[in-house]
C-alpha cells in the first residue's frame, strides 16, 4: 500500500515541468501530443499502404476498403498537421508584451503585421 501511493506520488511528480505553468498546460503540450497523434496515423496509414500492395492479389482483403481506410488516414494527417501548426505558433510566438515592445501585432489567423 505504501508502495502504491509512492508510485502515484512519484507519477504526479515526474508532472512537473520547469516551463513556469504549474497549475496550467503549457502550450509546448499540445504541440507535442499533436505530433504524437500524428506519428500514430502515419503508422496506420504505413499500413495501409503495406496491405494495399497485396490487397490485388490477397482475397482476403478488399481493395476498396483498404483505400478508404488510406484515405481517411491522409485526411487525418492533414486535419492533425494543420492543429499542429497553428499550436506551434501559438507556443512559439513571442509574449504579447514582446509583441507591443516590437510594434508588431496579431491580426485574424496569428499573422504578424508591423505598424508604422
Amino acid at each position: 500500500m505504501v508502495q502504491g501511493r509512492g508510485g502515484r506520488l512519484a507519477e504526479k511528480a515526474g508532472r512537473i515541468k520547469l516551463n513556469g505553468r504549474l497549475v496550467r498546460r503549457s502550450p509546448l503540450s499540445d504541440v507535442l501530443e499533436l505530433e504524437v497523434m500524428r506519428l500514430g496515423v502515419e503508422g496506420k496509414a504505413s499500413l495501409w499502404r503495406s496491405l494495399r500492395t497485396v490487397a490485388n492479389t490477397d482475397p482476403r482483403l478488399d481493395g476498396a476498403a483498404v483505400d478508404r481506410l488510406l484515405d481517411r488516414a491522409r485526411r487525418q494527417a492533414d486535419v492533425l498537421e494543420e492543429l499542429r501548426v497553428r499550436a506551434a505558433r501559438n507556443a512559439f510566438a513571442p509574449t504579447a508584451e514582446a509583441r507591443a515592445a516590437t510594434g508588431t501585432g496579431t491580426v485574424g489567423t496569428g499573422t504578424a503585421v508591423t505598424h508604422g
